[in-house]
């Protein structure tokens, strides 16, 4: 899940702004959130309650508070996001230097600008953050990373792990498997099944569909819970 803030007093700017945003990460297949912020002071509130981004975009001429002195601020209650400024001035850019800026962008030339940022921002944000399950047994190692899981299920004492584009078995109960992964990216669906959350893409009756194309059965002591999960998953960051 990408993470991405604008802050900008500029209500009409949003709209345009998440245009970009929808496209690019539609047309990237990777799921989003984006939080549209018209005061600085909104987003100040947000990030001492801890609610953080990961990217964000911050008009430098704004009124109440300009953007550098917004990324002095967010420096220290959000030192790892990164930070692009909009601005139609690019003699300002020097002075992001303070903060560590990612990038500018001119507003005039944000639909020629935004989709190479962007892309630039998911090759960073992979090499921090890519989380990964790594298999050992004997002389094997392997690292799998989340992302790569669309789920997973028990064939006897082994586990296997279904990929986009093969499978992996590997001799390791299920319950171990499921108990040292991240559980905010995976849950059980049944007894023996466990699916990556990222990689749901529709909910129909007790049918799940998989990005891959499968379709798999909620057991029926699951189905309570696994709806309440997803419904919760896609409002809060989608």
């Amino acid at each position: 899940m990408v993470r991405i803030a604008l802050v900008d007093d500029d209500i009409e700017f949003h709209a345009l702004f998440s245009k970009y945003i929808r496209n690019f990460f539609h047309k990237n297949n990777i799921l989003h959130e984006l939080r549209l912020y018209n005061c600085p002071e909104t987003l100040r509130y947000d990030l001492k309650e801890g609610r953080q981004s990961d990217l964000y975009f911050l008009d430098i001429e704004m009124p109440e508070m300009n953007g550098f002195e917004l990324a002095k601020f967010m420096r220290k209650e959000a030192p790892s996001s990164m930070l692009v400024f909009l601005t139609s001035h690019l003699e300002y850019a020097v002075e992001g230097y303070e903060v560590q800026a990612f990038g500018y962008i001119p507003k005039n030339l944000l639909s020629e600008k935004i989709e190479g940022t962007l892309e630039r921002f998911l090759t960073e944000m992979r090499k921090k953050t890519r989380k990964a399950y790594v298999i050992e047994g004997g002389s094997r190692f392997e690292r799998v990373e989340y992302e790569d899981i669309v789920y997973m299920y028990k064939d006897k004492k082994n586990t296997v792990f279904v990929l986009m584009d093969r499978q992996i078995s590997f001799r390791k109960p299920l319950r171990e498997v499921f108990d040292e992964v991240d559980s905010d990216c995976f849950m059980y669906i049944e007894r023996g099944y466990v699916v990556n959350i990222e990689h749901i893409i529709r909910l129909v009756d007790k049918d799940l569909e998989l990005r891959d194309g499968s379709t798999l059965h909620i057991g029926r002591t699951f189905v309570k819970k696994v709806k309440k999960t997803i419904l919760h998953f896609w409002k809060e960051r989608i």
